[in-house]
């Protein structure tokens, strides 16, 4: 038993002279020699109390609001720019009218000798147009589209009235989009107070 105890503390000393290295050899994994091998291990510290980043301003937002006359539109435009935003105005194009029309009539005299002429063919529904030119046109009818135009027409050909033709014509916008930006926040709280007079207003979402 006694035999049993010395070699239990040899054994011991054996196992904490060669964990050290004094035997010529060391476990390099060991913490003393992880610690010697740390670079600038003295420039590390513990940072307390970190404060979150700052949150970022508020990200702007875009609404489309349609169905709005011209006039509407600007007075809006001014509103978005009152609460700090932008607003571009987005003239929505009027279909083209065909006219069926007798047009280059020299002046107003001849205009009514014309008309005149008309009115024995039977053609009451007429109306005469002064041209910045200085030269007159008679309308005739006004279509959404060219067929129908010209089914018109042919009616008036068959009645004897050859002169007339038809004409399409471009329409001056008088309804308005309007695209808003402005932050976020401001905009979607505010922007159901900014629309509230104009009826026929609806909101959308801004083109990609």
């Amino acid at each position: 038993m006694r035999l049993f105890f010395i070699l239990l503390v040899f054994a011991n000393l054996a196992f904490f002279a060669w964990t050290h290295g004094y035997f010529g050899a060391s476990n390099e994994d060991r913490e003393p020699q992880r610690l010697t091998k740390q670079l600038k291990a003295d420039k590390l510290r513990l940072v307390r109390d970190v404060k979150a980043p700052a949150m970022k301003k508020d990200d702007p937002a875009c609404r489309l609001i349609n169905g709005l006359t011209a006039a509407d539109a600007e007075t809006l435009k001014a509103a978005v720019a009152a609460i700090g935003g932008e607003a571009k105005i987005l003239p929505v194009a009027e279909p083209t009218l065909y006219l069926v029309l007798i047009a280059e009539l020299a002046n107003k005299a001849v205009a009514d000798k014309k008309a005149a002429e008309l009115t024995r063919f039977g053609v009451t529904e007429q109306r005469s147009v002064a041209l910045a030119s200085g030269r007159y046109e008679i309308i005739l009818g006004s279509f959404p589209t060219e067929p129908a135009a010209r089914e018109f027409l042919q009616g008036l050909v068959k009645r004897g009235i050859k002169s007339a033709r038809v004409d399409s014509r471009e329409q001056p916008p008088l309804r308005a989009r309007v695209e808003t930006r402005a932050a976020a926040a401001a905009l979607l709280q505010q922007l159901p107070q900014l629309i509230a007079p104009y009826a026929g207003a609806t909101v959308g979402e801004c083109a990609p």
